[in-house]
């Protein structure tokens, strides 16, 4: 008997509970909080934060009550890594990724299809081993879909690569397949700074324009010198930008919030979160 690839949880117990019954009391938690509104068209994806849950599940939560219920039967989950940096993109190509929920099975197929686009991709494991940025998003996707499967890709640094997984997603996608950018926005900064940059940094992203969302990241820098960070995950951001690009997609801000509007965050330094949706 073939013994199958299985990527462990790494961040349960840190990002979210453990526990099965505590974390199903979680996630339906926020689920149950959240309203959105009305979207005129069909969802194709969403750009979501990956902070722990007590700081920005509820704002994830918004996207995830979107497509709750939804025939999505692919999930592509991109993010940028936060552990081992590397030249190229790493895609988790089979097997199965495992939760305290149980376990998804990566579609090796998908998978395949994409890596064969550009000798940029390659199948890495350890750049997804301890990398938190998709694997929160995963408990979420078990709660509100019902049969389906993923492909995890991460960035190992920055550079164009962002524009060849555009179109090899582009190529492989079809009605049934999310895609979800992990992204946070702005690290550190006062409270008050934050709202101002993140308005500025969703503006750009809504406005669907990669090359703008990249202008409008080094006006920040220019403005705001003593932020950190204003979007942890740009290369994942302007992956799912160019896709809705060529999709003629439109998109919508469905929330926002950062971490010092939670009980447990203060006012001094704070990361934002948002959750917005492509649809056409």
């Amino acid at each position: 008997m073939r013994e199958e690839k299985l990527r462990f949880s790494a961040v349960a117990g840190q990002f979210y509970p453990e526990e099965k019954r505590e974390l199903e009391r979680m996630i339906d938690g926020f689920l149950k909080e959240v309203k959105i509104p009305e979207i005129e068209g069909e969802v194709f994806g969403l750009i979501l934060p990956h902070a722990g849950y007590v700081f920005s599940g509820f704002v994830a939560a918004h996207g995830f009550k979107l497509i709750s219920e939804k025939n999505f039967k692919d999930v592509i989950l991109i993010g940028d890594s936060h552990y081992e940096y590397f030249d190229g993109v790493s895609i988790w190509e089979k097997g199965f990724w495992e939760t305290p929920l149980g376990k998804i099975r990566v579609n090796e197929e998908l998978a395949q299809k994409i890596l064969s686009y550009s000798k940029r991709f390659f199948a890495k494991d350890s750049a997804h081993l301890f990398e938190h940025s998709l694997e929160v998003q995963l408990p979420f996707l078990q709660k509100v879909l019902k049969d389906f499967e993923i492909v995890p890709i991460i960035f190992g640094s920055e550079n164009k690569d962002w524009e060849d997984l555009a179109k090899a997603i582009l190529n492989s996608m079809d009605k049934n397949t999310l895609i979800i950018a992990s992204s946070d926005l702005s690290h550190y900064p006062p409270y008050e700074v934050a709202k101002k940059v993140d308005s500025e940094t969703i503006e750009a992203i809504l406005k669907c324009e990669p090359r703008e969302f990249s202008k409008k990241m080094e006006e920040l820098k220019e403005k705001f010198p003593d932020v950190d960070t204003f979007a942890c995950a740009q290369d994942s951001i302007k992956t799912i930008l160019k896709i809705s690009k060529q999709k003629k997609a439109k998109a919508k801000l469905l929330k926002y919030q950062n971490s010092g509007d939670t009980v447990f965050g203060d006012k001094f330094q704070v990361v934002g979160y948002s959750a917005i949706c492509f649809y056409v």
